[in-house]
């Protein structure tokens, strides 16, 4: 049997608590928090961090908040962006492993004035704490959007990412068959944090295609995009374009847990189609492509129409091939930044009035300090004025940019921020997936 103690501690702080006269600086003296996962094979955690005033980080006790399942970094580096995300007072996270069985979703409850973290049981028949069932193998993505007054949550089951190295080349994985590589929709229910699954909105069997590296409802809830992996070529002068497969960006329209294609792009030459961010206005979708032909070198980011996925506008990203798979559109709605993994540089475009983009910034890139080691580089959130990069795959850093005016980055003093929890950790151990915050 489960019970619930509330400690006089507790109550006590219940009963005098009251807001900060400061701007609202939490008692412990942070203005926000990020939290991402650690991926961990040995059982994947939450760890949280409190961020100060002038953009420094630190690891909050208690962290890294453990789900009970298990993380996948033993896999290696699998693309995903998306795998935490904030809705109301509750962090959704993935757990990748436990593969070939079914992967998992964990529900926490934030605590907006420490930001601390308590999981939500997702059975409570059982004396356990239960996570939820993915669905599929191998969950790597997760939206979630109210609609109507229901909280729509969805679940990119990636399955595996099959790709070639070097040259001549070898194969890395398996294409395999298989209906677990899907989108499962769920029910969040706001008052207890229980998830309730629905359906499966989408099958993607053909493992040629590659499962989901991201998916997102756009701003009205109307449309959801999924972006995933093909088959990629890389560590590789050039990609074999008989092993290379293309990735995908479908587009589906969403009404009342229900998944409509409307449209879908592919291109011979451009694969692993990782991080997308939806356009302000919800007419395109900005998306990442890491790994590329060199006939399509000037595709690491292109700009697609929401309806039927085509392509309307493509750029470069810091050099050639340097890897780019992760998005965010500021929070002014004014700029586009483009984290890649192999060069570790965020890369800047300005998005118009039309909502297209454009750079205008020469270089329109921007390395991070401290010569981190090639391909380490992927989630990044803003928090104020402040644009946060994952060191998720070797370096297990987190570094902190200063956001000027016109949106330029400078790295602050004292970035990258080594996580304590991660220190001596191997990326086969750790490799973290996700980054998301709130600022109080």
């Amino acid at each position: 049997m489960k019970i619930q103690i509330l400690s006089a501690a507790m109550l006590l702080f219940l009963f005098s608590c009251k807001k900060d006269n400061d701007n609202d600086i939490s008692n412990d003296g942070y203005r926000g928090y990020l939290y991402t996962s650690n991926n961990a094979t040995s059982g994947n955690g939450i760890i949280a961090l409190g961020r100060s005033e002038n953009g420094t980080l630190t690891e909050l006790p208690g962290s890294p908040y453990f789900t009970g399942q298990t993380g996948d970094a033993a896999e290696g580096d699998f693309d995903t962006q998306g795998a935490l995300r904030i809705t109301g007072d509750y962090v959704l996270a993935v757990n990748a492993g436990n593969n070939p069985v079914n992967s998992s979703i964990s529900v926490f409850k934030i605590n907006r004035a420490d930001g601390k973290l308590s999981q939500v049981d997702q059975n409570t028949s059982t004396p356990g704490m239960d996570n939820m069932d993915s669905r599929g193998i191998r969950a790597a993505s997760i939206a979630a959007k109210d609609i109507g007054g229901t909280t729509w949550v969805v679940v990119g089951n990636q399955h595996s990412n099959p790709n070639f190295q070097m040259s001549p080349p070898v194969a890395f994985g398996t294409v395999t068959n298989s209906p677990l590589r899907n989108i499962a929709v769920f029910t969040l229910n706001k008052s207890n944090g229980i998830l309730e699954f629905k359906s499966i909105g989408a099958t993607y069997s053909d493992g040629n295609n590659g499962g989901p590296t991201t998916v997102d409802f756009n701003g009205a809830g109307t449309k959801i995009a999924v972006s995933t992996w093909g088959v990629t070529h890389f560590m590789v002068p050039d990609a074999d374009l008989t092993k290379q497969m293309p990735g995908r960006l479908y587009l589906y329209n969403f009404a009342a847990g229900n998944l409509a294609q409307t449209g879908m792009y592919e291109e011979v030459g451009v694969s692993g189609n990782i991080g997308f961010s939806w356009s302000p206005n919800d007419q395109y979708i900005y998306l990442s492509n890491f790994n590329l032909h060199s006939s399509k070198e000037a595709n690491s980011v292109t700009v697609h129409d929401a309806n039927s996925g085509a392509k309307i506008q493509n750029f470069a990203s810091g050099g050639r091939n340097d890897e780019a798979c992760w998005t965010w559109v500021s929070n002014n709605r004014s700029k586009l930044y483009v984290v890649s993994f192999g060069e570790n540089v965020v890369s800047l475009f300005d998005i118009a009035n039309d909502n297209k983009l454009a750079a205008s910034v020469v270089p329109n890139f921007f390395p991070r300090a401290g010569n981190p080691p090639p391909g380490d580089s992927k989630d990044i959130h803003q928090s104020a004025d402040y644009l946060y990069v994952s060191g998720a795959y070797q370096s297990h850093t987190i570094a902190a940019f200063k956001i000027s005016g016109s949106g330029t980055l400078t790295e602050i003093q004292g970035s990258p921020y080594a996580v304590p929890s991660s220190v001596g950790k191997t990326k086969d151990q750790h490799a973290y997936l996700g980054l998301v915050g709130f600022d109080k």
